[in-house]
């Protein structure tokens, strides 16, 4: 069984099947479970596929479109979903939000009816999925990298609507503060490593580079039981 390496800043791997592989190992009480993986990157979807084989599992893919903040252009000011809701950043609170919309109201009124434009425009990721399979079930918040809240608070969002039976996060290498969200967020983490304080670009992080196209995954993601070892 091929293992990870540690080179200072975090983990590395060979590649994101084998990340897949190694937190199979670690989630084995989730298989056969009717279980659902709750994808928050794209970037991720290979380990996501691996997973999914391992435990039987479902995948459904995040999406949502960015709005950048009028105020200071170098962040997000928060998202909108495929159902048109608004998602503000957790790092921004809700009192600044209020003071940024006091002199861009109007500005952002019109980002978050192009960004829900932009995001009807594409493709459906998850086009046969039936929402209402999260409830009851187990729910598995998923990335291989995660240094941001941001996609754990849009997945919230959407989950808010229904009633899962546990939501737990998963993921390869996360920064402290993630872990801290998901333990207060979600029934807990389980994670292959936690990152320093400086780390770097996701690919980083992984010997080779993924051997599929991006649509390539997004089809075996949409049909998983296909691939169910």
């Amino acid at each position: 069984m091929q293992k990870h390496y540690l080179i200072g800043g975090g983990v590395f791997y060979p590649n994101r099947q084998v990340l897949g592989d190694q937190l199979a190992e670690k989630l084995t009480q989730f298989k056969d479970t009717d279980s659902i993986i709750f994808c928050l990157k794209q970037s991720s979807l290979l380990s996501c596929i691996e997973l999914a084989a391992h435990l039987h599992a479902y995948i459904y893919i995040l999406e949502y479109q960015e709005i950048q903040d009028p105020f200071d252009i170098t962040r997000v000011l928060g998202a909108i979903t495929r159902t048109g809701d608004f998602v503000l950043n957790p790092e921004i609170s809700r009192g600044e939000y209020e003071y940024i919309a006091m002199d861009f109201m109007s500005v952002i009124e019109e980002r978050k009816r192009d960004a829900f434009s932009a995001m009807n425009a594409r493709a459906d990721a998850n086009p046969a999925f039936d929402k209402n399979a999260f409830n009851n079930r187990n729910i598995l918040l998923f990335a291989d990298i995660l240094h941001t809240q941001f996609q754990i608070q849009v997945a919230l969002n959407i989950l808010k609507s229904y009633k899962p039976a546990l939501i737990t996060g998963v993921c390869g290498n996360i920064t402290t503060e993630i872990s801290d969200k998901f333990n207060i967020e979600t029934d807990g983490v389980t994670y292959m490593d936690i990152l320093p304080n400086t780390f770097f670009e996701d690919d980083h992080y992984f010997d080779q580079p993924d051997s599929f196209s991006d649509e390539d995954k997004i089809r075996m993601a949409n049909n998983i039981s296909l691939y169910w070892a």
